[in-house]
């Protein structure tokens, strides 16, 4: 473990956790925001052994470094372990918190809240506005919304209390263990809200279609570790599948922009590949990401 000397903060109920791997070129950005806008107790960067600057970056913002190699659920589990506050912040590498983000979340969490999720948004159109769009259709005049049993929460600018998740093993996941928190919050008779601010996430553009296919493996990952029945892995796996062509079409029309297609289609080949992820090494991000 490395430790830095913690970072000055006017919050002290909330402990940041930041999975990273060569995560040079965007660690600076989401650690600002995390200081300015989150203000931690503690940060934790759990640091998948990056061979660029991620340490430096993370030591030089007050962060506690510690080490693992294993997945990304193992990493967001010895975050938690080390932390002791009662909320923690499940906060990427490249996500960039907006002003009041700590304020609006917190007014949200009631005491029979269990976590609260930021509106997670991309950079990069046309993903920004049909995310967007997909969000305040959602948030009405409320301008939150709660997940169900069997939804997907995500945990790239999430508040989740620490004892809810704690007991959880997610050393054999690398995607989706962010459903599996979902599921054992909501599970425990808690809400699992999603509100606003926006929160971007400045994400590669480039790696859009492989991360898809990651996200594709992780659902056939459920059902082979027996934590979705097998049959409903196989039809999530493959309704994913079959909704790419048709977005294909309909997204190349709305933006009346080819390179849509393109997009799909290298999606498509991405999910159709997603077993290889199953059954051989593959690295879960590029090592130059």
């Amino acid at each position: 473990m490395i430790t830095a000397e913690p970072m000055a903060s006017d919050h002290g109920g909330v402990t940041a956790i930041v999975p990273t791997w060569n995560s040079a070129a965007r660690l600076e950005r989401s650690l600002e925001g995390i200081g300015r806008n989150l203000r931690p107790r503690r940060i934790i960067v759990v640091d998948r052994a990056s061979e660029d600057a991620t340490v430096d970056i993370a030591l030089r913002h007050g962060a506690t470094v510690i080490n693992d190699t294993k997945s990304l659920g193992s990493a967001r589990m010895k975050g938690i372990k080390e932390s002791d506050t009662e909320w923690v912040a499940f906060i990427d590498d490249d996500i960039s918190l907006p002003e009041g983000f700590i304020e609006d979340l917190m007014d949200r969490a009631d005491w029979n809240v269990g976590a609260v999720q930021g509106a997670v948004r991309s950079v990069h159109e046309p993903y920004r506005d049909m995310l967007t769009h997909s969000y305040e259709k959602r948030f009405g005049d409320k301008g939150t919304y709660d997940l169900g049993p069997g939804d997907r929460g995500l945990t790239s600018a999430t508040l989740i209390r620490r004892a809810l998740i704690e007991d959880l093993d997610l050393a054999d996941m690398d995607t989706w263990e962010d459903w599996l928190m979902t599921q054992k919050v909501i599970g425990s008779g808690y809400r699992w809200v999603v509100s606003r601010p926006f929160v971007d996430h400045f994400h590669p553009q480039e790696d859009l279609a492989r991360k898809g296919g990651w996200n594709a493996a992780g659902i056939l990952n459920l059902g082979r570790t027996g934590r979705m029945p097998l049959q409903q892995a196989l039809r999530w796996y493959l309704d994913t599948l079959f909704e790419v062509p048709g977005n294909a079409v309909r997204l190349s029309v709305r933006y009346h922009d080819p390179r849509q297609f393109i997009f799909q289609m290298r999606l498509m080949a991405h999910i159709m590949m997603a077993p290889r992820h199953l059954i051989g090494h593959v690295p879960r991000l590029p090592r130059t990401a």
